[in-house]
This record gives structure tokens, C-alpha cells and sequence, in this order.
């Protein structure tokens, strides 16, 4: 675990990792339900695709930060 300073805000990591987890696992069954309909909105596809993108990038972050802390 780290401590991760959000402007005067101190917050554990992992803790942020879970919530980011939540968001893809989110992300990805509404992507699966969108495309499953008839005639998916493809405006709404890819701005549900580009929110999961960037939780991805987000939480490989976090990941790569909490094993750091614990090799440390």
C-alpha cells in the first residue's frame, strides 16, 4: 500500500485500485450490453470505451505503484 497525496487528501492506494477495478468490471458489462442491442449508439460506444481505456491506463498505474511499495 502507498499513500497517494490528492491536494490535501491523503489516500491509500489499493483503496483507489478497488474503485477503478469496480469502474472497469462497470465499463465492460455495459459495453457487452450496448453492443448487443439491435442498433448500438456508436456515439456512446466510444465514449464508454475511452472511459474504460483510461481506468485501464489508471489502474496499470496503481498496480505498477502498490508493487513497487511492496518491493520497497
Amino acid at each position: 500500500m502507498t499513500i497517494l497525496n490528492i491536494g490535501n487528501e491523503a489516500l491509500n492506494s489499493q483503496d483507489i485500485a478497488e474503485k477503478v477495478a469496480a469502474d472497469i468490471a462497470f465499463l465492460t458489462d455495459r459495453l457487452v450490453l450496448l453492443h448487443g442491442h439491435s442498433n448500438p449508439n456508436p456515439a456512446i460506444i466510444e465514449s464508454y470505451q475511452g472511459m474504460l481505456e483510461s481506468r485501464q491506463t489508471v489502474l496499470a498505474w496503481l498496480l505498477q505503484d502498490i508493487k513497487k511499495a511492496s518491493n520497497g
